[in-house]
């Protein structure tokens, strides 16, 4: 049995960019799954040993723990030597992979993750301007990956697949859920995601598995009105 342990909720943007990593590379580990809609992570006292903010996704590998999806791919690349292209040793291909993961919690992740929690998850009416801000913050950061980072790149950092394309992929597969393509209009990021999903099948479909289970089941609704993001602001 595997010594390293991943607590993950794989309904969890950065748990599913953990697990797909795992997955990719046929890295053996014990998933823990912590049910965050029934709010297990607030008592989960295993977790909470790990992990003091009681977040997923975390790990813990003999006395190690971890926390933050960034910080764990990383150690999961360096600890494993998993094939250079994921987490480059030359600095300055490394240096990019880390300008994605440091950019993306300011942009990506709150356009996505707040825009979805005000309007699906919150137990309350949403909150317009939540709404509104969220979708502001994505239309510029696609505007940067459009016409800049993917302008002559296949991946966020080159060439070739890394973290920082599992992390970015994640994040915008939230919204399928609700059958929402926030990235519509976009070509170049279009032709990105459609690249990251060959290039990580078939562990991307296993991982994302809830996903399209809670998209049939209409659980979180569906967009009444799925026109582009640019015609939405």
């Amino acid at each position: 049995m595997s010594g390293l342990k991943i607590f993950v909720d794989l309904v969890s943007q950065p748990s599913r960019a953990v697990a797909l990593l795992l997955e990719v590379n046929n890295i053996p580990y014990n998933k823990v799954v912590v049910n965050l809609g029934k709010g297990e992570h607030l008592s989960h006292s295993e977790l909470k040993a790990v992990n003091p903010n009681t977040k997923v996704p975390a790990l813990q590998e003999g006395k190690f723990c971890l926390y933050e999806s960034g910080a764990i791919l990383r150690y999961i690349c360096s600890s494993r030597q998993l094939p250079d292209h994921w987490y480059p040793k030359d600095l300055e291909r490394r240096a990019l992979v880390d300008q994605y993961l440091d950019w993306h919690h300011s942009t990506i992740r709150i356009g996505c993750a707040h825009w979805f929690f005000a309007q699906h998850i919150a137990r309350q009416p949403p909150t317009h301007h939540v709404i509104v801000d969220s979708k502001a913050t994505l239309l510029k950061a696609f505007s940067i990956l459009n016409d800049y980072t993917l302008q002559d790149n296949k991946f966020l950092t080159g060439e070739m697949i890394s973290i920082a394309d599992i992390q970015a992929i994640c994040e915008l597969t939230q919204h399928w859920m609700v059958g929402r393509n926030v990235y519509s209009g976009y070509p170049n990021i279009e032709k990105w995601v459609a690249a990251c999903i060959k290039e990580l099948q078939p562990q991307f479909d296993q991982v994302h598995g809830i996903i399209y289970k809670i998209k049939s089941r209409g659980l979180f609704g569906t967009d009444t009105n799925p026109e582009p993001l640019k015609s939405k602001l």
